[in-house]
């Protein structure tokens, strides 16, 4: 049975444009679109700008903004039917390495653990230049076998409070890991000794964070091999051969569908990549399968184009790119530099390989339920927007935007898009 899209647009929640969806629910879960403190209009909302004449009389401002983006996440999952009680993952993105802290105490305010799988990662800007952080979360509407269990594994523990793992029916949720023991900054076993021409960090950083994730995932029931969807952030682009190289030790067969994100920095000095993953059990009903989509382009890295799962289906992170690089619709002629919008290009042809994925997993574009844009110029957000304008006449997905710093992963590109689609 096909399972509607609920638009969720509560009142009182700031909307960068008209088709700005907050909030979506889908069956049992909640998804909220990247919220930040801003109005969109005249700066930060009203409630996390603290009194500009005596700036450091109250709260911390940065506590406020936090305070103010919690409460407007709560707003939309309540619409839902679900609340931050029930939040499995969340993801920020702080623009400064100060605003984590204020984050986290505003943060044990208002959830308890189990508090979501979480990952925090440095970006260079949002959308609106006021807000240092912007949050996105996924919420579940429990039942009866379908309540959050959060997962402990013999690992090293993060320092901030979150679940390192959550369990939701047939779901398992792993929060960020980096090759951290949470004493020493990057744990001595991912080090590489100066003195040595032998080891190398991004190497060792990826191994030793994949095979805690390994053990995370067996305290949870799952595996590598059901790994349905995950996330890298980079801190050096140019890492990624090498990090690819680990990727298929682990994933040697069908490996998740994937998005790699260029970002400025992650939160232990020196890490050079953080993980996140989202799985199935071993042995529930919910299954993942491969989607063999001979239409698309074969991937440019070792992942799946798509993976199925249950209600959802992932794509990897999408590029307007071949093997020869830069679609050539999306290149500029420099002999006629403004006959084309290469940002409106880019969209456009990122668009058409998710139509093309979609059908051939039996879906539709316009069921799309989550839509992260990560761009190297946030000045080209209008055109993302033209380009996406026909693609969902029943309601946009929940959408996050943020500025990610330069290159991507393909010279030329300058915007990547991760989806999940109702299958």
């Amino acid at each position: 049975m096909m399972i509607d899209r609920v638009i969720l647009k509560p009142d009182g929640i700031p909307m960068p444009h008209a088709n700005f969806t907050p909030g979506l629910r889908y069956g049992r879960w909640v998804f909220t679109s990247g919220i930040n403190a801003a109005d969109y209009q005249t700066g930060l909302v009203a409630d996390a700008r603290g009194n500009p004449e005596v700036p450091l009389s109250g709260e911390d401002g940065l506590i406020l903004q936090a305070r103010s983006v919690l409460a407007m996440l709560q707003q939309i999952l309540v619409a839902g039917g679900s609340d931050l009680s029930q939040g499995a993952r969340i993801d920020q993105f702080p623009t400064s390495r100060a605003m984590m802290d204020p984050y986290h105490v505003a943060r044990r305010e208002v959830m308890d653990p189990p508090r979501p799988a979480s990952t925090s990662v440095h970006v260079p800007a949002l959308l609106a230049p006021q807000a240092n952080s912007q949050i996105e979360l996924l919420a579940i509407i429990p039942e009866d076998g379908f309540s959050k269990e959060g997962i402990s594994a013999d690992i090293p523990q993060p320092l901030a409070g979150y679940s390192p793992a959550l369990r939701v029916g047939d779901w398992v949720f792993l929060a960020g890991q980096v090759a951290t023991d949470w004493k020493s900054g990057i744990a001595p076993q991912a080090q590489v000794d100066p003195r040595f021409w032998e080891g190398n960090e991004i190497d060792r950083q990826t191994r030793f964070t994949l095979l805690n994730m390994k053990l995370t995932l067996e305290a949870a029931g799952s595996s590598m091999a059901n790994v349905v969807k995950a996330n890298v952030y980079l801190a050096d682009i140019t890492d990624l051969p090498r990090m690819d190289r680990v990727w298929r030790e682990f994933f040697p067969n069908d490996p998740p569908a994937r998005t790699i994100y260029p970002i400025l920095s992650l939160g232990v000095v020196d890490a050079r990549i953080e993980i996140t993953f989202v799985a199935v059990t071993d042995h529930g009903p919910t299954r993942k399968e491969i989607v063999e989509v001979k239409a698309a382009r074969p991937p440019l890295f070792h992942q799946s184009t798509a993976v199925r799962a249950g209600e959802f289906l992932f794509l990897s992170g999408l590029l307007a790119a071949d093997a020869h690089g830069l679609v050539a619709s999306a290149r500029d002629n420099p002999h006629h530099p403004h006959g084309i919008d290469t940002a409106e290009a880019q969209m456009r042809d990122i668009v058409e390989q998710a139509r093309v994925i979609c059908a051939a997993a039996g879906t539709n574009l316009s069921r799309a339920l989550r839509m992260g844009i990560m761009t190297t110029r946030l000045e080209d957000y209008p055109a993302l927007m033209r380009a996406c304008a026909d693609c969902f006449p029943d309601g946009a997905p929940v959408t996050n935007v943020i500025a990610v710093p330069a290159p991507l992963q393909v010279p030329g590109c300058t915007m990547l898009a991760d989806l999940w689609i109702a299958s």
